[in-house]
C-alpha cells in the first residue's frame, strides 16, 4: 500500500500542472485585455481629450437628464463641483423633491480614470459603488457640458445659466443621438428662475 501511494503522488502532481498553467494564462490574458480595454464600454461614448478641471468647477444648472431612480422627482436641480486636494472632484447635487416638497442634497466624489485632461471619471455617491462619469462635450468657454456614464442610460446636460438657447440644445441633442442616446427619454428639468418653494 505504501508503494502504491508513492506511485500515485507524481501522477497527482502532474494533474495540477495543466490547471496551474491554465490559470496563469487566464491571468495574463485578463491583465493584457484590461490594459487595452476602452475606458467607456460603449464605443460611441468618447470623453473629451482637452478637459480642464479648474475651469469646470463651480455651480451648474441641470438642464436635462435621463431619469434614473430617485432623481426623477427633482426640479430646479443644480450641481456644484469642487477641486479636491488629491485632484479629484467633489460633487454636491441639490434639487427640489416634488414628492416630499423639500430641498434635498447629495454628495459624491469623481476620480479621473486616466490623465486629468481626459474627461473620463468614476463617481461614487454611495459608499464603495462607482459608476462612469464622463464629460463627452463641453463648451470652449465652459458655459455648458454634456455628461454620460458607461452606458446610454446615464445622460445629463449642464449649463452655467438656467436656460440653454435652442441652437445649442438642438446641437447637443443631435450629438447625444449619434452616441446612441434615446432622445425621447430625455427629461427637461424645470429651471424657471422663480423659486416659490424656498432657498437652499
Amino acid at each position: 500500500m505504501q508503494e502504491l501511494d508513492h506511485q500515485q503522488r507524481p501522477q497527482q502532481r502532474s494533474l495540477w500542472l495543466p490547471l496551474v498553467a491554465g490559470a496563469a494564462a487566464l491571468a495574463v490574458y485578463w491583465w493584457a485585455s484590461n490594459k487595452t480595454r476602452k475606458v467607456v464600454p460603449v464605443d460611441l461614448i468618447e470623453p473629451v481629450a482637452d478637459f480642464d478641471a479648474e475651469r469646470f468647477v463651480g455651480d451648474w444648472y441641470e438642464i436635462a437628464r435621463i431619469e434614473r431612480g430617485l432623481g426623477k422627482p427633482l426640479t430646479r436641480s443644480r450641481v456644484e463641483y469642487e477641486l479636491l486636494s488629491d485632484g479629484s472632484l467633489g460633487i454636491t447635487t441639490r434639487g427640489f423633491h416634488a414628492g416630499t416638497h423639500r430641498w434635498v442634497e447629495g454628495h459624491g466624489i469623481a476620480r479621473f480614470v486616466g490623465a486629468p485632461n481626459f474627461g473620463a471619471m468614476k463617481a461614487s455617491f454611495m459608499g464603495p459603488f462607482h459608476e462612469g462619469y464622463h464629460v463627452v462635450a463641453i463648451d470652449p468657454d465652459y458655459r455648458w457640458a454634456m455628461l454620460m456614464g458607461d452606458t446610454t442610460d446615464s445622460f445629463k446636460l449642464l449649463s452655467r445659466q438656467p436656460v440653454l438657447d435652442g441652437k445649442t440644445t438642438d446641437m447637443l441633442v443631435h450629438q447625444a443621438a449619434l452616441m446612441g442616446v434615446e432622445t425621447s427619454r430625455i427629461h427637461w428639468v424645470m429651471q424657471d428662475g422663480i423659486n416659490p418653494t424656498g432657498h437652499w
